[in-house]
């Protein structure tokens, strides 16, 4: 038989136990999804100036073709994401920058963020100097 005084400690330490298991399991499954969203965000930045540095290709082609990685990698979540394309006569450079809603309460909304850079394809006729 236990003593009057350690009545009820069990619950109590089972209920802190929790707590931190469930604490440390939300928190790898929010780093899962930031590291997801962010590889998602990176290879849309990249896939887009590839597009964009295509010949004869319209700089708004690489940013649609990024919205359209995003959307379907991130769903919901890249309606408001931002994407810029920057095209000049040797580079095309996409720019994604998107907001991911945490699951942890006390963690703030994080940032995905990421540049895709393409050397711009060009024809060059045989024996052209480059």
């Amino acid at each position: 038989m236990t003593a009057p005084s350690e009545r009820g400690s069990v619950f109590v330490e089972t209920a802190l136990v929790t707590l931190v298991v469930m604490t440390l399991f939300l928190g790898l499954a929010q780093f899962a999804l930031w590291f997801h969203a962010q590889h998602v965000v990176l290879g849309a930045a990249q896939d887009g100036a590839h597009e964009a540095a295509l010949e004869g290709a319209a700089p708004d082609a690489g940013g649609n073709r990024a919205r359209e990685l995003m959307q379907a990698g991130l769903g919901s979540m890249a309606t408001e994401a931002g994407v810029s394309v920057r095209v000049t006569e040797r580079l095309a450079v996409v720019t994604v920058d998107a907001a991911m809603p945490s699951i942890v309460p006390f963690l703030p909304t994080m940032r995905l963020r990421a540049e895709g850079r393409a050397f711009r394809e060009r024809f060059l006729a045989d024996g052209a100097l480059p």
